[in-house]
């Protein structure tokens, strides 16, 4: 069994290409499944993690491949909380999607990605969608 912990934000199309890596990897589907996270920052309506357009769009494409898949939401700081997450399942690899941003955006904004890809020993890749 292969566990992948995939870091999903409200990006529809990070979302889709996520979910075409996994389906891309080598094996048979039915020995993978995914977990299918995000962590919270603001969240005044009250959604799960099911509700999320991009959520949505992974679990249909992993529903149509036929990988098994589950739904992780916590809050708090998404690369800490996704680092945590990973450890506490024991999960054998982590897919996040970066976003296009420019060496100054990272140190103002920071960055998920490289937070977690420098944070953990496990393994990170990451996807971008095509723009």
């Amino acid at each position: 069994m292969f566990r992948i912990l995939v870091g999903l934000d409200t990006d529809e199309n990070r979302a889709r290409e996520q979910a075409s890596m996994i389906e891309s990897l080598p094996g048979s589907t039915d020995e993978i499944t995914a977990v299918l996270a995000h962590v919270f920052q603001e969240n005044p309506e009250g959604r799960s993690v099911q509700q999320l357009a991009g959520v949505r769009q992974v679990a249909t494409a992993l529903d149509e491949s036929g990988v098994d898949y589950e739904y992780y939401e916590t809050s708090g700081d998404p690369a800490s909380e996704l680092i945590a997450a990973a450890d506490e399942m024991d999960v054998d690899m982590i897919c996040l999607a970066g976003r296009k941003r420019t060496p100054t955006g990272k140190v103002l904004f920071g960055s998920v990605t490289q937070s977690v890809i420098l944070g953990t020993d496990r393994p990170v890749v990451t996807v971008s969608p095509e723009e």
